[in-house]
C-alpha cells in the first residue's frame, strides 16, 4: 500500500518468484518495479532491492514453464519507481 520499509513482498535468500494471478488474460506492454528509495531505508542502503528479474507469461498459475517477456535489471542508482517494456 505504500513505499515504507516493511510494506512489501519480501523474499529470504538472494532467489524468489512470484505468481500474480489476474482475473482475465491481458497483453502487457511493460511492468514497473518499485523499492524504497536510499533516503527512506535505515540503513542509507537499498541492497534488498532486485538486481536481475525475468518475467513469464503464464496461460495458468499451475503453468510450469511460460512465455518469456523479458530480462531486466533494476537501477539502485535510479528513481524508485522503475518501468520496463516487454521485450517479446
Amino acid at each position: 500500500p505504500d513505499v515504507h520499509p516493511g510494506n512489501c513482498w519480501a523474499f529470504k535468500g538472494s532467489q524468489g518468484h512470484l505468481v500474480i494471478r489476474l482475473s482475465m488474460k491481458i497483453y502487457p506492454t511493460a511492468f514497473t518495479l518499485e523499492h524504497i528509495p536510499k533516503t527512506l531505508s535505515p540503513t542509507g542502503t537499498i541492497t534488498s532491492a532486485p538486481r536481475k528479474f525475468l518475467v513469464y507469461g503464464l496461460d495458468d498459475e499451475y503453468q510450469e514453464s511460460g512465455t518469456l517477456l523479458g530480462a531486466y535489471e533494476y537501477d539502485q542508482e535510479g528513481e524508485p519507481l522503475q518501468m520496463f517494456p516487454v521485450m517479446v
